[in-house]
């Protein structure tokens, strides 16, 4: 039993902690692909910056300065958990490299993987999508940040995603367009290259 025990913590230090990065649109499934995903390893932590933002008194009232200091907060937990070993899945939409650029320096900092996918939509499907969220959340989040968002920005969207892609040639692409199981098979197929 104490063998086993002491052959699980050498194979969690020899295996770098992972920071999967899930970028994308409102409504292409980052929520729930980060959430699948950490279910997997055992305890990795599938963070949901939105779900920081909104626990902070008043976040609506200055979308910008709350943002920002969910952020902050969301990179503490982030470099602790690689620090401590484990793997950490975020799920956010960001359409500007700073906070990328910062997200891939703290994995390496951690000395872990940095894996940064994007989940891509066409704009017809996104625009479906962000109106079924709009009629029926599936989760809290969704119905306070679908006020900011609205369908008839699907093509903005796609665009401020397609712009970051052309500066981080890293970033993996992935076809979120059907089933959440069949994005799920893609991602982790991804992951295990």
């Amino acid at each position: 039993m104490e063998e086993n025990e002491n052959s699980r913590r050498t194979e969690r230090r020899r295996r770098a902690p992972t920071l999967t990065l899930l970028n994308g649109a409102p409504g292409s499934g980052k929520s729930t692909l980060a959430a699948l995903l950490a279910e997997e390893r055992p305890l990795a932590l599938a963070l949901d910056i939105d779900a920081i933002k909104h626990a902070l008194g008043g976040w609506d009232e200055d979308l910008t300065r709350s943002g920002l200091q969910a952020r902050r907060l969301a990179t503490a937990m982030i470099g602790q958990h690689l620090a401590d070993g484990h793997d950490v899945v975020l799920g956010q939409y960001l359409a500007r490299i700073p906070f990328l650029d910062e997200l891939e320096q703290l994995a390496a900092a951690r000395e872990a993987r940095f894996v940064e996918l994007a989940l891509l939509l066409d704009e017809h499907t996104l625009a479906q999508r962000l109106q079924r969220r709009r009629e029926r959340p599936d989760r809290p989040e969704q119905a306070r940040n679908d006020r900011f968002v609205s369908p008839g920005q699907a093509g903005e969207l796609i665009r401020s995603i397609e712009e970051v892609l052309a500066l981080r040639p890293a970033a993996r692409r992935v076809d979120a367009s059907g089933s959440i199981e069949q994005t799920l098979a893609a991602v982790r197929a991804l992951l295990a290259r």
